[in-house]
């Protein structure tokens, strides 16, 4: 995101840096494609892969634990359990993947004045991706397993979702592209806390637990909790989302884009010299 341009251009600072990411538009977009495409290259289901794996996985899973869960059934237990795979993977993709964007374009950064945002936002476009097709997956797996709600106006809330989603992601990259470059120790440490954050969220254990007053506490101190609460409602729940979850991950995101903006204009492109 930090850029500073000392060429010749004489146009106030957020004009030039929006003009030079028009410029750079088709690098981002090739780099989100060489991505997507080794993902899956030379697999003979391609693409078909982000929809077998999460299911897979979520099947396996609920051998184990949908046998504890009563009120949800065996069916009923590999979606809910499939739905917040779904957004832990996607938050846990930008997390890691955010502490390596600009690593990962030090090549083209130490020979060009590119605007970071174009491999800072890279990671947050692949993420996105791969969870279109994964919630093309819950939608699929919910339907044919009768855990779809009859249709209403609670599914336009999901497009409004992912508007969320992006904005909350790409904050997070931000932020983590330049801990990360910095501080290359944080990669571990991040690794152990999403393990953590994972069993202190709704993506295993039931969403009541979180609703006793002893756990009440995580549906402010951790972000996942309305990320997941909000995109369960309208697709397994059909429900409108709560007031609450909407401020709390409202807050949440301007949190973490002021330190992004902090941390990014501070080390300029000193980050260079870091990669």
């Amino acid at each position: 995101m930090s850029y500073v341009n000392v060429h010749g251009n004489q146009l106030p600072f957020g004009l030039r840096y929006l003009s030079d990411l028009m410029s750079y538009r088709h690098l981002c977009w090739q780099l989100v494609d060489s991505d997507l495409r080794s993902r899956f290259r030379r697999t003979r289901l391609g693409f078909l892969w982000a929809f077998i794996q999460p299911l897979a996985f979520a099947l396996m899973i609920a051998f184990v634990w949908g046998a504890l869960q009563r009120g949800l059934g065996y069916w009923g237990y590999a979606v809910y359990f499939l739905a917040g795979m779904t957004i832990f993977e996607f938050f846990s993709t930008c997390v890691m993947g955010g502490q390596d964007a600009l690593i990962q374009g030090g090549g083209y950064l130490k020979q060009a004045r590119i605007p970071f945002f174009i491999f800072q936002l890279r990671v947050v476009l692949t993420a996105l991706v791969f969870v279109l097709f994964e919630i093309v997956a819950v939608f699929a797996f919910a339907a044919a397993t009768g855990n779809l709600p009859p249709p209403g106006q609670h599914l336009l809330l999901v497009p409004v979702y992912l508007a969320f989603l992006l904005v909350f992601a790409t904050g997070t990259v931000i932020l983590m592209s330049i801990i990360g470059t910095f501080f290359r120790d944080v990669k571990h440490i991040s690794g152990l806390a999403l393990r953590a954050l994972m069993l202190l969220s709704p993506v295993m254990l039931p969403r009541e637990i979180f609703d006793q007053p002893q756990m009440k506490f995580m549906e402010f101190l951790n972000p996942l909790v309305p990320l997941l609460d909000m995109f369960r409602d309208p697709i397994l729940n059909g429900r409108m989302w709560q007031v609450q979850d909407v401020l709390v991950l409202s807050a949440w995101t301007v949190g973490i884009w002021v330190a992004a903006i902090i941390a990014s204009t501070s080390v300029g492109r000193r980050v260079i010299f870091a990669i």
